[in-house]
C-alpha cells in the first residue's frame, strides 16, 4: 500500500515514488485497466510506448490501456531507476529502463523501453502526473 503520510523528507519522497512505480508495474501485469488508471492524476499526461498519440485525460488514457493491456500476458520488469526530488518535496521524477514481456498469439516478445515518470503527492496519495515511455533505439 502506498504511503499516505505527507512527504517530509527527500527519503520519504523517494520511497513513495518507488512504491508508486512498482505499483504501476504490478497493475500493468494484472491487465486491469481500472487499477492502472487509478494510479494517474486526472490531468496526467501520458506519452505512451506503443502509440504516437499524447493522452491527457482519463478517456484517452483508458483507450490506450484497453489496447495495451489486451494481450494474453503482460509483464513489466523495471531494469534501472534514476530519480530527482523537488526541493519543495511532494514531486519526484524517475527515469530509467524497463522491459515489457508481451504475449500475443502464444508468442512472447520482449520490448525494451525507456521511461520518465513524474509522481506528485496529491490528496494523500502518490499519483502519476506525467509518464513518457518509448521503445529503445
Amino acid at each position: 500500500m502506498l504511503s499516505s503520510a505527507p512527504p517530509s523528507t527527500e527519503q520519504h519522497c523517494l520511497a513513495g515514488a518507488r512504491e508508486a512505480l512498482h505499483a504501476w508495474a504490478h497493475a500493468v501485469a494484472s491487465r486491469d485497466v481500472d487499477q492502472v488508471l487509478a494510479l494517474y492524476a486526472p490531468d496526467a499526461i501520458l506519452v505512451p510506448t506503443l502509440s504516437n498519440q499524447v493522452r491527457d485525460c482519463d478517456p484517452s488514457r483508458r483507450g490506450y490501456f484497453e489496447t495495451f493491456l489486451g494481450c494474453e500476458a503482460l509483464h513489466c520488469e523495471v531494469l534501472t531507476f534514476n530519480k530527482r526530488v523537488s526541493r519543495k518535496l511532494g514531486t519526484v521524477v524517475v527515469g530509467g529502463l524497463y522491459r515489457f514481456h508481451i504475449t500475443r498469439g502464444g508468442v512472447t516478445e520482449a520490448v525494451p523501453a525507456r521511461f520518465l515518470f513524474t509522481f506528485e503527492f496529491i490528496d494523500g496519495r502518490w499519483l502519476i502526473t506525467g509518464h513518457h515511455s518509448s521503445t529503445e533505439v
